[in-house]
């Protein structure tokens, strides 16, 4: 007997020293690679604060492979008005635009600015957030993202919120200071078995089905959406309609972008369970309702594009239904991403018109007076 507890003894001193060994090594990697400091336990939502001008990214914050600048954007230092004789784009939007599954720096914004980089002097300035409604993109546009003086702002934003239990709303700013980072410690050897380690089919079926119908108990026949709410879609167009009359009061040109998705209509059997899963973020609609309010949704801006005579990129009319370009429901791999910015980069060149005194450049909209004057 006691040989066993001590057997039992000496395997939970290894497990520890084991544990402990793992967890200081993921945290000098973080350090030497990354910067993070030893003994910080960051996460995700770090990135994020919420202060007077509303939700924001946090400047300087870091997690991982994502780094903010001093403004809060991903990407490197820009100052607050832009390069003599150069163009600033702005692109605003929510994960699938900050980047997500993509390799540092293949995220669509940075391609972007590698496509532009080769017809002139552009700057890209990434301003999305993770999680970010049409409402707070508006916020965030009125209260920060106009300072930079941008000339052309893309839109790429997801309608799927618009799907949640309750309609994306304005948030009230808070009239205290910046949201502090929270004090926590958490193994960050987590962060990493996560990254690499994939639930099997059948377990992740059995997750995700307990998630929803952990969100649907007790719910009404009248709560869920199975069929397209035209409540919800009309509230999604007045939004971006409210950030495109924003943007235009600036003098900036705003580009409407259609949103994306990997799965075709019908969708594919293999897509089955990513689908579901997708569901897990939206419960209150169908499967069925999730599809089609996408596809309404491209509809709607292509529509509103054309009444307001808005210079459009169709990224969905190319990229929806080719799940090679996607790394789960909405998100790109490296290669979608390329394509989504090629599909951008050739609508912004366009808007850019030269003109002969003294070499300089107007940024038009389709058929409108030049917008910006180039220094």
């Amino acid at each position: 007997m006691k040989r066993m507890l001590r057997g039992i003894a000496l395997l939970a001193i290894a497990s520890v020293v084991v544990l402990v060994s793992a967890e200081t090594m993921a945290r000098l990697d973080d350090a030497v690679r990354m910067g993070t400091p030893f003994l910080a336990s960051p996460e995700y939502n770090d990135l994020i604060m919420h202060d007077s001008l509303g939700i924001r990214g946090r400047p300087l914050a870091q997690y991982q492979k994502w780094r903010l600048n001093s403004a809060g954007f991903r990407g490197s230092e820009i100052s607050r008005v832009p390069q003599p004789r150069c163009i600033r784009v702005a692109v605003i939007g929510a994960s699938e635009t900050f980047g997500y599954y993509e390799s540092p720096g293949k995220e669509y914004p940075a391609q972007l600015a590698d496509s532009l980089r080769e017809k002139g002097c552009y700057e890209v300035v990434n301003a999305a957030i993770a999680g970010m409604s049409l409402p707070a993109a508006i916020q965030l546009w009125d209260n920060w993202v106009s300072r930079f003086r941008p000339d052309i702002v893309v839109l790429y934003l997801p309608p799927a919120f618009y799907l949640s239990e309750d309609p994306p709303h304005f948030a009230e700013p808070t009239h205290e200071g910046a949201s502090p980072v929270p004090s926590r410690f958490a193994l960050r050897l987590m962060d990493r078995l996560h990254d690499r380690i994939e639930y099997p089919d059948f377990i992740q079926r059995k997750r995700v089905a307990k998630s929803i119908s952990r969100e649907i108990a007790g719910k009404s026949d009248d709560w869920f959406f199975r069929t397209l709410p035209a409540d919800r879609l009309a509230l999604f167009r007045t939004h971006l309609d409210s950030l495109v009359t924003s943007i235009r009061a600036t003098g900036a040109v705003p580009v409407l972008a259609t949103h994306a998705m990997r799965f075709s209509d019908p969708p594919k059997a293999s897509d089955a369970d990513l689908l579901r899963s997708w569901r897990k973020f939206s419960p209150r609609a169908t499967e069925d309702v999730l599809l089609a309010f996408e596809r309404a949704a491209a509809v709607s801006t292509r529509e509103l594009a054309q009444e307001r005579g808005l210079p459009l990129a169709d990224v969905a009319g190319l990229m929806t239904g080719q799940t090679q370009w996607f790394a789960d429901f909405t998100h790109f791999d490296d290669g979608g991403a390329g394509v989504a910015a090629s599909v951008m980069a050739r609508v912004i060149e366009r808007l850019v018109v030269p003109r002969t005194a003294g070499g300089r450049a107007v940024v038009t909209g389709y058929g409108q007076s030049p917008a910006a004057d180039y220094r």
